[in-house]
């Protein structure tokens, strides 16, 4: 039962670790004006990056107070 806990928590930290860094990518990609209609799709992105962000600390929430 331990072993099963302890992958889930390394799954949702990795997932976490995983949009983290994709949303730091994509934040950095913004930062070098490639021009409006890239920065306005480049935008919903990172919309839809914090989203998942948000959703991995959730789940690892839940993870951790399951344990």
């Amino acid at each position: 039962m331990a072993e099963i806990l302890e992958l889930e928590l390394a799954k949702a930290r990795l997932s976490v670790n995983q949009a983290e860094s994709e949303l730091t990518r994509l934040e950095r990609m913004l930062d070098k004006r490639y021009g409006v209609s890239i920065d306005i799709a480049l935008c919903d992105t990172i919309r839809n990056a914090q989203r998942r962000v948000a959703e991995a600390r959730e789940q690892l929430m839940k993870v951790k107070s399951g344990a």
